[in-house]
């Protein structure tokens, strides 16, 4: 099976009948991709398949279930020398003490930019930061990134929907792809989106 918006759209509406399912499928779909299941989620509501209460919950609770994952597998390879090793966290204990007063902002607005979760994730397990104070920030991002995305696709599905069902699907779709491309780059010019990679670039010019 090719995991496109297209063909999980295609999985998810044939589960519409059956709300409690269709839910389960949505959470375990982002397990494998994230915006595309966002993006079929989306396509649900704007058909009018599925209720944005279900989709966007649904969608939350996946999302978040899979970071914690990552921070899960972080705080294990403190124990388990072999997954130390494969995971990209050479640099996590030298940018704890940079991270004091930043966590919250590194966590949350590391879910609008892709590239920076995986180690951001992984990092904040490894270093045993507060597994609540990371649900409950993840949680929070998480929620403002779907409920718009969910919200705003949805709503230009249907203003298009007197052209027909797929066209408007489509341009929806592709509107969804420009705003994921598009929005990391707006998001990493607020002055308060950090990464870790800033911590490194900060250190390098301090020892220069």
């Amino acid at each position: 099976m090719t995991f496109t918006p297209e063909a999980i759209f295609t999985w998810l509406e044939a589960m519409a009948l059956d709300p409690f399912s269709l839910g389960i499928a949505l959470a375990l779909a982002t397990f494998v991709t994230e915006d595309g299941t966002l993006i079929a989620g989306s396509l649900l509501v704007g058909s009018g398949v599925a209720s944005p209460a279900l989709v966007i919950t649904a969608l939350v609770a996946g999302i978040v279930g899979g970071d914690i994952v990552l921070y899960t597998v972080g705080w294990s390879a403190r124990e388990i020398r072999a997954l130390r090793r494969r995971l990209p966290i050479k640099q996590a204990k030298k940018v704890r003490n940079w991270l004091r007063g930043r966590e919250t902002a590194i966590l949350f607005f590391s879910r609008f930019m892709p590239g920076t979760r995986l180690v951001t994730y992984l990092t904040f397990g490894f270093l045993k930061l507060s597994l609540i104070h990371f649900t409950l920030v993840m949680t929070a991002a998480c929620l403002v990134w779907v409920v718009s995305i969910v919200l705003f696709i949805s709503e230009i599905q249907k203003a298009f929907s007197d052209i027909g069902g797929t066209y408007a699907a489509l341009i929806a779709a592709a509107t969804a792809v420009i705003v994921i491309i598009f929005a990391p780059k707006l998001v990493r010019r607020h002055k308060a989106a950090k990464t870790l990679e800033d911590a490194e670039i900060e250190g390098s010019a301090n020892n220069g």
